[in-house]
C-alpha cells in the first residue's frame, strides 16, 4: 500500500496574487515578443541564408549576410583550472565571467551552471520547505509495514534534497541580483562556444528564460536574432538532434515558441526537419512520427515530399550519429541545467 498524498494547503491572498502577476507578466512578453518579430516581418519578403538549412521571417538578402557577419560565432578556446566544484560563486564569479567573455569554453559552462543553480535556489527552498512541511505532519500511527516503508523512503529522499540545498545555498551565498541578471547572456556565450545544452535552451527560451530580466533590457531579443541563425547551424553541422527536434517544431504552422517567431512558419521546412528526426528515430516512436509526417505530406506537392525525403537522408548521411529520440523524449526540458 501507498501513503496517500495529504491535500495541499490552500494558498494565501499574496500567492494567489503572484500567479495573477506572472500570468500578466507571461501574457505581456508574449504580445512583445510578437509584436517585435511582426514588426522585423514587413522589412523584406525572407530570403535564405547563402548555403544554410535556416530562413529568417522577413529578412532582405542584404540583412541575411550582414547578420550572419555579426552573429559568427568566437573560437573557443581551453582555459586554465576552473575553481573547486560547490565553491562559493561570488568569489570566483568576476573571473570566471572575464574568462567566458575571453572564449573559455569550460569557464562559460561552469558560469553558467553555478547561476543557474543559484536562480533556481529561492524557488526551491519554497517548494522543499512546503514538501518537509507536510511530510514531517503526518503521523505514522495505524500504518502498515509496507506504508512505513515507504514513510521512511520518503524521508531519505527528503533528506537528499535538503543536503543539495544546503550545498546551493554555500555556492549561492552573497550572489546578488546583477550577478543573476547575467544568465541569459552567459547562457547565449556558452552556446556560442559549443555548449550544446546552453544552445538547446538559448534556441528554444532565449532572453524568456529570465522574464524579469528581459523586462529590464528588452534589447535581448534583438540579441537572440543576431545569434539564433548561427547556433541553428552550428548545432546541424555538429549533428544536435535537440537542435533538429526543436526546429520541427518552431517550423510546424501554429507553433508559438520564440524560435518559431524568429523562423516562422513553413510547411516544407517542418517536413524536411519532420523526416530528419524520424530517419534517426527508435522504433518505438516510429508509428507516431510516420503519423505526423503523413499529416504534413497532405499539404505538399509530390515534388516537394521527394526535395524533402532526399534533403533529410543527405543530411543524416553527412553528419548525423546515434538515434534522434535517445535525448529528445516527449516533454523533454531544453534549459535543464
Amino acid at each position: 500500500m501507498s501513503i496517500e498524498p495529504s491535500s495541499p494547503a490552500p494558498r494565501p491572498a499574496s500567492a494567489r496574487r503572484r500567479l495573477l502577476l506572472a500570468a500578466g507578466i507571461a501574457a505581456a512578453l508574449a504580445a512583445i515578443v510578437a509584436a517585435y518579430f511582426a514588426g522585423r516581418a514587413g522589412v523584406g519578403a525572407g530570403a535564405a541564408r547563402p548555403d544554410s538549412h535556416v530562413r529568417i521571417a522577413g529578412e532582405s538578402a542584404a540583412g541575411s549576410d550582414a547578420a550572419a557577419a555579426a552573429g559568427a560565432l568566437p573560437t573557443p578556446i581551453k582555459g586554465g583550472v576552473l575553481p573547486a566544484p560547490g565553491a562559493p560563486l561570488k568569489d570566483h564569479f568576476a573571473q570566471l565571467q572575464a574568462r567566458a567573455n575571453a572564449g573559455d569554453a569550460g569557464a562559460a559552462t561552469r558560469l553558467v551552471r553555478d547561476l543557474d543553480r543559484c536562480a533556481r535556489l529561492r524557488s526551491t527552498q519554497w517548494r522543499n520547505a512546503g514538501a518537509t512541511e507536510d511530510l514531517t505532519r503526518r503521523s505514522t500511527e495505524g500504518m502498515s509495514a509496507a506504508q512505513l516503508r515507504t514513510y521512511q523512503a520518503l524521508l531519505e529522499a527528503m533528506e537528499l534534497r535538503q543536503q543539495a540545498q544546503r550545498q546551493d545555498q554555500a555556492t549561492c551565498a552573497g550572489v546578488d541580483e546583477a550577478m543573476l541578471a547575467s544568465l541569459v547572456p552567459n547562457i547565449a556565450q556558452a552556446a556560442r562556444l559549443g555548449d550544446e545544452q546552453a544552445r538547446a535552451c538559448y534556441l528554444e527560451r532565449g532572453p524568456l528564460y529570465d522574464a524579469r530580466s528581459l523586462i529590464r533590457h528588452p534589447d535581448g531579443l534583438r540579441a537572440y536574432r543576431g545569434t539564433a541563425a548561427a547556433l541553428v547551424e552550428a548545432g546541424l553541422a555538429a549533428g544536435d538532434w535537440r537542435v533538429v527536434d526543436l526546429l520541427q517544431q518552431a517550423y510546424e504552422p501554429g507553433s508559438k515558441s520564440l524560435l518559431a517567431g524568429l523562423l516562422g512558419a513553413d510547411p516544407l521546412q517542418h517536413y524536411r526537419y519532420l523526416k530528419l528526426y524520424r530517419l534517426g528515430a527508435e522504433a518505438h516512436r516510429a508509428d507516431q512520427l510516420d503519423r505526423q509526417l503523413a499529416a504534413v505530406a497532405t499539404g505538399l506537392s509530390p515534388a516537394q515530399l521527394a526535395q524533402g525525403d532526399a534533403w533529410a537522408q543527405n543530411t543524416l548521411d553527412a553528419g548525423f550519429q546515434g538515434r534522434s529520440t535517445d535525448g529528445t523524449p516527449p516533454g523533454w526540458e531544453a534549459c535543464d541545467f
